[in-house]
């Protein structure tokens, strides 16, 4: 464990916790992720061996109100167990919304459960094309960067639509709490430069600080004012992944952790990728894998939603998954193709009620494909593309905790299950977030070669 107490995240999405958790985990730190937030005794029984615990959470599909019952439980096991830091780990292209996944909710209640002082945000994630200037966020689609407003694919996100760029203007729509900027000159500047730009911020009293990010020296500086910072009280902040970075980075040099040693990475056999994403890329990837004569199954969401017709889908969806992997052929099983799939259309014109979440009906199915394919099939390697129906897929499953098993070359994070059933224990699950990864994730997540431990 970490001196001062560990750093303890809790991620809005399985897929984005997966992300923390490789930042710490490529710096060469021990860590662990729970599937839901553990109880203090079985969080307590890893503790000394860990220097970050995680809890892999839903939050991002999640209304404000039902917010404070999924995340406060974790804040409160994080303070219990003396975190030094506490992250609120979001997308790098901030999904949220006033009405799911409001970040700016999750800063109340971080502030109601660590202490009413300024939250540092840090977004950004400049090895994965996300950037923060002067508090607009900008992310890469292909080979140009884009203001998050004029984005392809947030521009047009269908869950949490981001028509703001300024971060600070965003969480308005979200909370009443003021927020405010260091920017990338006193970052840039770093040591005690960037240390006193944080507290004339700070000394204003405003709910959150954005903190500029051109690069990752920039992350470096970010993090190391912050875990000094974090010495004389416990620190909460909002982060996406490029800060688990660059504090591994960090907390690696002053505290000289060790890995474990961890198995290698084989060649798998045929292979199962289950995708609830409508994300370009997401679609470009279930291209490659028809293309190369992976047997494709579109999920019917209209008859998903079908209280009537849902249990039908999910055995014929079932049945055909099954037969296909017994006969030696990978699958993919998908609700869309990219953003344009009529499916999305369709689902929309069902008229359903506030009540009806779509991403738990798909997570529900996913979590039942998936058993069915490790215990019916012999699965050792399967895929979770997209990140909200991917945590909730998750939290089906009987496994209680992963760790990091290897790193995608092109993108995306193998991980190992921890489970007390005999037959999950150690079955590997990748988890891609709709944007992730090369034109070949899916093809290439069976192959050794393609991945680095």
């Amino acid at each position: 464990m970490s001196p001062g107490g560990p750093v303890c995240f809790y991620g809005d999405d399985f897929t984005g916790a997966t992300a923390h958790l490789a930042g710490f985990h490529e710096a060469g730190l021990n860590a662990l992720m729970f599937l839901r937030t553990p109880t203090l005794a079985q969080a307590q029984r890893h503790l000394a061996d860990e220097d970050v615990l995680g809890v892999a959470g839903i939050s991002r599909s999640l209304a404000p109100a039902a917010m404070d019952q999924e995340i406060g439980p974790a804040f409160a096991l994080f303070r219990a167990l003396g975190a030094r830091q506490a992250h609120y780990k979001i997308c790098s292209t901030f999904d949220s919304s006033p009405r799911l996944g409001s970040i700016g909710r999750a800063i109340e209640i971080g502030r109601a459960c660590f202490g009413a002082a300024p939250v540092p945000v840090v977004p950004a994630c400049p090895s994965f094309g996300r950037y923060v200037v002067f508090g607009n966020l900008y992310a890469q689609a292909g080979d140009a960067v884009h203001r998050l407003d004029r984005h392809p694919a947030m521009s047009r996100h269908p869950a949490t639509l981001m028509n703001e760029a300024d971060l600070r203007r965003h969480l308005a729509g979200q909370t009443t709490l003021a927020s405010a900027l260091v920017d990338w000159r006193a970052v840039r500047a770093g040591g005690p430069a960037l240390a006193e730009a944080w507290r004339e911020v700070a000394a204003g009293d405003p709910g959150a600080v954005v903190f500029d990010t051109l690069e990752d020296a920039d992350l470096d500086r970010i993090a190391a004012m912050l875990w000094e910072a974090s010495a004389a009280r416990p620190l909460f902040c909002v982060a996406a992944q490029g800060l688990a970075e660059g504090l591994g980075r960090h907390m690696a040099q002053v505290t000289l952790a060790r890995r474990r040693v961890q198995a290698g990475i084989a060649d798998a056999g045929p292979m199962l990728v289950l995708s609830g994403s409508a994300a370009p890329q997401n679609a470009v990837q279930i291209e490659r894998a028809l293309a190369v004569g992976w047997e494709g199954i579109r999920v019917d969401m209209a008859r998903a939603l079908s209280e009537t017709d849902r249990p039908g889908l999910a055995r014929e969806v079932g049945e055909a998954m099954l037969a296909a992997l017994r006969g030696g052929r990978s699958v993919v099983a998908y609700t869309a193709r990219g953003p344009d799939d009529p499916a999305i259309g369709q689902v929309r014109g069902l008229g359903l009620s506030e009540d009806v979440s779509v991403a738990a009906v798909t997570g529900l199915l996913f979590a039942q494909w998936a058993r069915l394919a490790v215990q019916g099939a012999g699965l050792g390697r399967l895929v979770l593309a997209g990140g909200d129906t991917s945590s909730l897929a998750m939290r089906g499953l009987d496994a209680y905790a992963l760790r990091i098993a290897a790193i995608a070359r092109q993108g995306g994070r193998l991980c190992r299950l921890v489970s007390d059933q005999d037959w999950l224990d150690g079955v590997e699950v990748m988890l891609k977030g709709g944007q992730v990864g090369g034109p070949d994730a899916f093809v290439d997540a069976a192959r050794a070669e393609a991945w680095r431990v």
